[in-house]
């Protein structure tokens, strides 16, 4: 009975409240979809990223070879001029749908590079500093990691394991050089014995030039991490 009044629930919040795509615009009518507010069929049509060496490359292009240390970047989706999958990061950044995050993260976890991860390896968010924090009221690098942790069944490394130590601008506006130098030792780790010897996978939400992940993995390689993949759900091409 109770599962027959949520579904009439949600039926005259569908006639009420139309539900329309983050993507498209679009009216949803499928009950079942795998992002809430996304139309499967829109999602579908997103542009998927560089995959392998082609997404490192471009990565590369942007951080200095003596001192890159991903050793695999993934992504999911590309973000460019007629895209339209940075509405979904927008919503979850600025819109306060921190729920969608842990779905997005759920389907990071479909990637190719996501099913050959040792039972060992430790999942974990990018972190952002305390006050960008408190403004938020999450951290949805944080999100999207519990939301990839739990699909593949891997551990997801707490927060305030890996420090954000100095509160940056954001990247958007800024060239090469100061990409790289804002993000420059902004990292530590606060309990190295818990990443010690093991397999990292760093999740974000938009990988740009790869500064802020390759300064990241760089703290956690210097704390004694064995290896440190980066995956994001979207790269700007």
């Amino acid at each position: 009975m109770k599962h027959i009044f949520r579904r009439f629930v949600d039926i005259l919040d569908d006639v009420l409240y139309p539900r329309h795509c983050l993507l498209s615009g679009d009216h949803i009518t499928d009950p079942f979809t795998l992002l809430p507010g996304v139309s499967t069929t829109a999602l579908a049509r997103e542009q998927a990223a560089p995959y392998g060496p082609a997404l490192e490359v471009l990565v590369q292009r942007h951080v200095d070879a003596d001192d890159f240390l991903l050793f695999r970047v993934s992504s999911c989706w590309a973000v460019h001029r007629s895209s339209r999958i940075d509405a979904v990061i927008y919503a979850i950044k600025y819109g306060g749908r921190a729920e969608l995050a842990e779905c997005l993260g759920a389907l990071m976890a479909e990637h190719v590079d996501m099913q050959d991860l040792p039972d060992d390896v430790i999942i974990a968010g990018v972190p952002i500093h305390p006050a960008r924090r408190r403004e938020r009221g999450y951290n949805q690098a944080h999100l999207l990691a519990r939301g990839l942790a739990t699909a593949r069944s891997a551990t997801l490394l707490d927060e305030g394991i890996i420090i954000r130590r100095r509160y940056t601008p954001t990247q958007t506006s800024l060239d090469q050089h100061q990409r790289q130098s804002n993000v420059e030792e902004a990292f530590a780790v606060a309990q190295p014995e818990l990443i010690r010897g093991r397999h990292i996978v760093l999740v974000d939400d938009v990988l740009t030039t790869g500064a802020t992940l390759n300064s990241c993995a760089t703290a956690l390689i210097e704390a004694g991490a064995r290896r440190v993949d980066a995956m994001t759900a979207c790269v700007a091409v």
